[in-house]
């Protein structure tokens, strides 16, 4: 058995109120049922993390997804037509585009597929303050192919 005060060290927090806190606001492995302390059982906290772990390895894996379709549709001259024009669809990967090769040749290109449900919650979690460019989008396909840069490619990388 666990107590908040370990669970706070696992966490690296400073105290175990924080631990309850984070606790009371569903953000922790759930504590032992039918008791009145702050108790939780080591594999459940495995456990949890594992969860955790694997819901940033999705979302990871998407938002290096949509960072190379965006890539690819933002450099490609075939397939952008002015910084007005909305990216649509093509950011999710569904079809095949027309584009440029690696060899020059004008060809349908095959996109990366990304589940639009997760890529929606790459997008709400992404912090507006570090993604300007994403400051009033609510799903991607409204994002104008004016506001894609290699520094939001970048930054889509790097943060999950």
């Amino acid at each position: 058995m666990i107590d908040a005060e370990g669970y706070a060290s696992i966490l690296g927090l400073k105290d175990a109120e924080s631990v309850k806190r984070l606790g009371r606001s569903d953000k922790l492995a759930d504590r032992i049922p039918a008791i009145r302390k702050w108790l939780w059982r080591g594999k459940d906290i495995e456990a949890w993390f594992k969860q955790k772990q694997q819901a940033g390895d999705v979302l990871r894996r998407t938002a290096m997804g949509i960072a190379s379709n965006l890539k690819r549709c933002s450099n490609d001259s075939v397939i952008c037509l002015s910084p007005s024009d909305k990216i649509g669809s093509k950011v999710y990967g569904q079809e095949h585009v027309l584009g440029t090769t690696d060899t020059g040749r004008v060809e349908l290109i095959e996109l990366v597929k990304v589940d639009k449900s997760i890529a929606l919650k790459v997008l709400k979690q992404l912090p507006k303050e570090d993604f300007p460019e994403l400051a009033d989008i609510t799903d991607w396909v409204d994002l104008t192919y004016g506001r894609i840069n290699e520094g939001l490619i970048v930054r889509l990388e790097a943060y999950f």
